[in-house]
């Protein structure tokens, strides 16, 4: 088999994904402490999902995004519509070989972003855990504690993995398969993690686990009850309409009437956001999740309008195929 590989338009080493709602207070700390952390602000493309925020949250983020993560950007929702939806987003925009989500109150100490990065050379998504040995949490109420213990249980019985905690909101995730997850996710709440490890489950990619520091913030926006009788009912929702495996179609650009390099150059920035691009040594191959075969027609009849000396082919891959393709 000819040796593939993922391709990155974007210079950056890791994306880093952070939802925002009315965060104008609690998210300048943490962009403030990621200029600290061992990959130079140059290399990180910081991506804030402002959900529809009524305040200065929008604002605050690009300013600092400005002046400190030339790669980085803010996207702004004209609306709100929940965490999954701003997560959603926010992955598809991304174009580095690793993907971290956290949430915008830095609850997670920034510890963990090396062992979360170390571990995805062996794995393609690595969660954060406040139930593993190891981990620590601080100002986590019994009531929390509690809900949360019996909600991530309910969930591990809903979804067969053995993933401890699913609700806590840093993970790390290889882009790719990141871009498939996201693309195939339906839930637009706090059930998304759930549902994305299900989804990642079932199409056998490997999941670790790592222990972190984690506090309670003041200003959380999660209603125990609320959140957490949505969430169930969200996820059974999900599980209704669950399939088994994930086709992603696209189309294949033959390389022999160019030179090495050429087709890159001229395609990465072509296609949608989302699209996911992997070189062969006789192709270059463009997959897009979540297109329709209409949407997928009219991009294949447009790029041959453009480029009409190029060979294409349609092509579909599932997502076992794209996780043992090297970034």
């Amino acid at each position: 088999m000819n040796p593939k590989k993922h391709l990155f338009e974007s210079h950056s080493k890791v994306s880093i994904i952070v939802p925002a709602l009315n965060e104008e207070r609690r998210i300048p700390p943490l962009l403030d402490a990621l200029r600290s952390i061992s990959i130079i602000p140059q290399n990180i493309e910081l991506i804030v999902v402002d959900d529809g925020s009524t305040d200065s949250t929008s604002n605050i983020c690009q300013q600092i995004i400005d002046d400190h993560f030339p790669l980085g950007k803010v996207i702004t929702k004209p609306e709100s519509s929940g965490k999954g939806s701003a997560l959603r987003i926010g992955v598809a925009a991304a174009n580095s070989p690793m993907i971290i989500t956290m949430d915008a109150d830095m609850a997670t100490d920034l510890s963990a972003l090396e062992p979360a990065i170390k571990g995805l050379q062996k794995h393609h998504i690595v969660v954060g855990s406040r139930s593993l040995k190891g981990s620590q949490t601080q100002g986590i109420s019994p009531t929390r504690r509690f809900v949360t213990i019996g909600f991530s249980f309910i969930l591990r019985l809903l979804s067969r993995h053995e993933i401890l905690d699913t609700q806590c909101g840093f993970k790390a995730y290889r882009t790719p398969v990141a871009k498939v997850l996201f693309s195939s996710s339906r839930v637009k709440g706090f059930a998304q993690d759930a549902e994305i490890l299900d989804i990642a489950y079932r199409n056998n990619l490997s999941i670790s686990e790592i222990p972190v520091h984690w506090t309670s913030v003041p200003g959380s926006k999660v209603s125990l009850i609320r959140d957490s009788i949505s969430s169930f009912l969200e996820l059974i929702w999900y599980k209704l309409r669950a399939g088994k495996t994930i086709d992603i179609v696209g189309f294949g650009i033959l390389n022999n009437r160019t030179e090495e390099g050429i087709v890159e150059s001229e395609i990465l920035s072509y296609f949608p956001s989302g699209s996911i691009y992997i070189r062969c040594q006789s192709a270059t191959e463009i997959l897009m999740p979540g297109i329709c075969q209409d949407e997928m027609q009219a991009l294949v009849e447009a790029f041959h309008g453009k480029y009409p000396d190029y060979e294409t082919y349609i092509c579909s891959r599932t997502l076992s195929d794209l996780s043992c393709i090297a970034n």
